[in-house]
């Protein structure tokens, strides 16, 4: 099954399950890895900077969890 490019807010990215803060909505127009995330970036309303909660960015701009931190949760 192909994965659809998807596109947004001047932001593109590969893959349904990703989940993008709309800029037209009032968010912040980064793309998450999954919902999780996202939730995770949204509180009292308000975008929290993806970085102050220990998530990096891949070269396409897609926001994640550092590896270091999953691996400390695995243990």
């Amino acid at each position: 099954m192909s994965q659809g490019t998807m596109f947004c807010c001047g932001v593109s990215w590969v893959g349904a399950d990703r989940a993008h803060c709309c800029r037209r909505t009032g968010g912040c127009g980064h793309v998450f890895d999954d919902a999780k995330l996202w939730d995770r970036h949204r509180r009292y309303g308000r975008c929290l900077d993806p970085r102050s909660i220990d998530l990096v960015t891949t070269t396409n701009g897609l926001w994640l969890w550092t590896l270091e931190l999953t691996d400390h949760r695995a243990l």
